[in-house]
């Protein structure tokens, strides 16, 4: 089962319904979690959502208590997350991307990306971003696997030793012509 930490996020849903190809899902709102959800759970997803990391101080706590015993994977603010208390810091963009369309430079040996052929198209809706300065305090373990060709920030990570995985664009979205087929990717290096 694939537990997915709401963040009250309107793309939520989607991601669910998406994930729900995979195996069966449970949404839990961060603030009622428990280590019997824990228990229950193959995987975890932290979902899309408003604001920063900062602002959401229970799932800080959830990805800190479960890292290293469960495969995580996180989605746009969900990413950010991860990379955030994995040394990484979160700044403002120059220029806010919502509904916005991007083709990404994808590294093809990657869990995420293997087996993807052709152009890779990528749906984002996010204001803040990983700033690229940063990169240098995360543990060597993480490696970013695909960026924006033109302002060069970091889209997607993994580090594939501890199951972790991170998309800053949503794979849910209709402008993500692989998103299928990267969370396949990812849950079934997961997952198995």
């Amino acid at each position: 089962m694939i537990t997915l930490i709401d963040h009250r996020d309107s793309f939520t849903r989607n991601l669910e319904h998406m994930l729900a190809r995979f195996d069966k899902v449970r949404i839990i709102d961060r603030k009622s979690f428990s280590d019997s959800d824990l228990k229950k759970s193959q995987m975890l997803v932290f979902s899309p959502g408003p604001g920063t990391p900062q602002d959401y101080p229970e799932s800080l706590a959830i990805l800190e208590n479960v890292k290293g015993k469960i495969p995580i994977l996180g989605v746009c603010l969900g990413f950010q997350m991860i990379l955030h208390q994995e040394g990484a810091s979160i700044i403002r963009q120059g220029q806010v991307l919502h509904g916005v369309e991007t083709e990404i430079l994808a590294d093809p040996s990657s869990v995420t990306y293997r087996e993807i052929t052709g152009p890779i198209r990528v749906g984002r809706y996010h204001s803040l971003q990983v700033d690229p300065d940063s990169l240098g305090n995360l543990p060597h373990s993480i490696k970013i696997t695909s960026t924006d060709p033109i302002r060069e920030t970091p889209l997607s990570f993994e580090d594939a030793g501890r199951k972790l995985f991170g998309l800053q664009y949503h794979p849910e979205s209709f402008l993500s012509n692989q998103g299928t087929q990267i969370l396949s990717n990812i849950l079934h290096e997961s997952m198995e």
